[in-house]
């Protein structure tokens, strides 16, 4: 019989998972993702530094996705899960109070993308970890693909809301329309309107600090931060480090590991390519801006009746299977969408967004079942790592060849956005996925083959 004070801690751990559904909610349904792109545009800026401001959004991640991932392990996931939270609040101000136009808007927008690139790297893993690990310590650790689709169901909800109240927002067409229809005075402008769903976000990035602050380390992570972790001075500092070369030594002598790693990222890159410039493709093939919340709200429905079938394609399946269908998927999704066809071209949008949540299913099943508990925050944040170095260097490499060919055509920079130079870039997206799957195919059979010969 455990001991008496440790009888309340059950119930306590019992309660994270909830607590880690509506978590990863307020942190990822952001009102302004319909309208991402176009959003930023109106502040005043270029294709070509949206692309560099993303990119260093992932830079920012990437340098510390695993140093955090180690420190949660070390000394708790739920320090990591509150700071994270109070960072997004910080990136939602900084949007919401820069004044435009002014020379502060490329600094505003460029410490947005740290801070929300900080942020990112606190929760990713720890979130994941705290929660599995209370599963875990209650005995109920085979419960997590059931915890996977709940957040699936869940988030699709609240999703769907979400995007269609930002886009509708976002458009004053529809605030004025539905102020004359209440017989208040309209007249609102883009100007008025833009900053709309970046408020609303802020107001779930204040109650993912509320939820971050109920959650409860499990005992493991309480006990588990060596002492030295604790202490002060620059060994103390040293300690998250060590762990994360560690598990990075650790994770290149795992052939399974590097091999689903690597398929989150050959998927992940060009698919988050076209989601993070949906907005743009919504105007090239005549989307109202009114319904681009529609768009995404439809994408985040499939999300949610493709919840059940997706646990049993992890439970159900082989890696290689799935890997598999999703590549075909991705490839097929990726030649309708740069098709840019009216109606058909969001068929295959809407496709994509389904795949992308199945890779994020998929990659978080397995990982938890290949990695322990002491190293899972840190193996989960490499995983975060080298998806967001995938998704930085491809984000860069869109920008320069957007802003070369529109250079080269034109005999000079070309303000704004070049239409044909986006849509010839956007082209290139399915052929660039062929040749890195058929290249990411020989090495993981090569890479797999001899762990099997080997045993």
């Amino acid at each position: 019989m455990p001991p008496a004070h440790d009888q309340p801690l059950g119930p306590q751990l019992g309660r994270n998972v909830p607590l880690f559904v509506a978590f990863r909610i307020l942190f990822n349904a952001r009102f302004y993702y319909p309208v991402f792109m176009v959003m930023f545009l109106d502040f005043g800026i270029s294709v070509e530094e949206f692309g560099i401001l993303n990119a260093v959004w992932a830079a920012a991640i990437v340098l510390l996705e695993v140093p955090s991932g180690a420190l949660a392990d070390l000394v708790g996931r739920r320090r990591l899960l509150v700071a994270g939270a109070g960072l997004m609040v910080s990136e939602m101000l900084v949007l919401c109070l820069v004044p435009v136009p002014s020379p502060w808007v490329l600094p505003a927008l460029l410490a947005n993308r740290i801070l929300s690139g900080v942020a990112e790297a606190f929760i990713s893993g720890a979130d994941e970890a705290l929660a599995f690990d209370s599963l875990q310590a209650v005995g109920r650790a085979g419960e997590w693909p059931r915890v996977l689709e709940r957040l699936m169901q869940w988030g699709g909800l609240v999703t769907v809301a979400a995007m269609i109240t930002g886009s509708l927002v976002y458009d004053p067409g529809s605030l004025n329309a539905a102020a004359t229809a209440c017989g208040l005075p309209g007249g609102l402008t883009q100007a008025d309107t833009f900053r709309l769903p970046i408020w609303l976000t802020l107001g779930f990035a204040i109650a993912a600090v509320g939820v971050a602050l109920k959650m409860r380390e499990p005992p493991r992570d309480r006990a588990a931060a060596p002492a030295a972790a604790t202490r002060q001075g620059l060994a103390g500092l040293a300690v998250p480090f060590r762990h994360t070369l560690a598990t990075g030594r650790w994770i290149l002598t795992q052939p399974l590991v590097l091999v689903v790693i690597a398929a989150g990222v050959l998927l992940d890159q060009p698919i988050r390519q076209v989601l993070v410039v949906s907005s743009e493709i919504y105007r090239q093939i005549g989307v109202p801006e009114r319904f681009f919340g529609f768009v995404s709200a439809g994408s985040a429905v499939l999300g949610l009746l493709t919840a059940t079938p997706m646990r049993r394609l992890a439970l159900g399946r082989s890696p290689r299977f799935n890997v598999a269908v999703l590549a075909a998927v991705t490839f097929v999704g990726l030649a309708g969408t740069v098709a840019l066809i009216p109606v058909w071209s969001l068929a295959f949008y809407m496709l994509l967004s389904v795949a992308l949540r199945l890779v994020v299913f998929l990659q978080s099943y397995y990982l938890n079942q290949l990695v322990d508990s002491a190293q899972r925050a840190t193996v989960l944040s490499f995983r975060g790592l080298a998806v967001n170095v995938g998704y930085g260097l491809m984000s860069l490499g869109f920008a320069a060849a957007v802003a070369g060919i529109d250079r080269s055509s034109s005999g000079g920079p070309a303000p704004g956005l070049a239409a044909e130079s986006f849509r010839t870039v956007l082209g290139w997206l399915p052929w660039y996925f062929l040749i890195v799957a058929v290249v990411f195919t020989v090495w993981a059979r090569r890479l797999v083959g001899r762990v099997a010969r080997r045993g």
